[in-house]
């Protein structure tokens, strides 16, 4: 069976690709290489073929930008069921403390990209992510939009370099080590 991405992970990396068209996409993927396939991972397609994971570069082309990307798909998970759990930077937010960080302990801190993994409600709903940085709203108010970040408008420009989806991860997301390629993860 064909692997397959959620189409909520799908939408995320359009809005994304949409709002950070420059960015890096080196540590980019949704795959997990042999290594992922030994364990429990969301990168690792279901009975039925399904993805629930995807990784992006923490690299966005703008100074610290990643952190508030993470921290504000940690704020909208609270309320976007399809989104499980958010890991950047040695922290991990999800359902078990009401998406307040707190440390993760995995071998990799996940410093070079952001990781996402969504619940099975993100198989077949592709609706647009109110996240203020990728085009999303998010009720926000002239009150929290300080709090929450700018708002970027989204290019909806689908033909950019590395925009489309289908590629492999070779990068250690939860363990660390070397990438399938050979290259040393840090």
């Amino acid at each position: 069976m064909q692997p397959k991405l959620c189409k909520a992970g799908i939408q995320f990396r359009e809005q994304v690709d949409d709002s950070f068209p420059d960015r890096s996409r080196v540590s980019d993927g949704w795959i997990g290489d042999t290594r992922h396939s030994a364990r429990a991972s969301d990168h690792n397609p279901d009975a039925d073929g399904w993805v629930y994971a995807i990784d992006i570069t923490a690299d966005l082309g703008v100074e610290s930008a990643s952190f508030d990307l993470a921290d504000q798909i940690r704020i909208v998970a609270k309320t976007d069921k399809r989104i499980k759990y958010v890991i950047h930077n040695g922290q991990i937010a999800s359902s078990v403390l009401n998406y307040k960080w707190r440390k993760y302990t995995g071998i990799n801190p996940h410093k070079k990209h952001i990781h996402i993994s969504f619940t099975k409600l993100g198989t077949n709903d592709s609706a647009f992510f109110q996240i203020p940085m990728l085009g999303g709203k998010n009720g926000t108010s002239k009150s929290n939009v300080g709090i929450l970040g700018k708002i970027i408008p989204s290019r909806r420009n689908r033909n950019l370099p590395g925009s489309r989806l289908g590629f492999g991860c070779n990068r250690e997301c939860c363990t660390g080590g070397s990438s399938t390629d050979g290259s040393a993860l840090a």
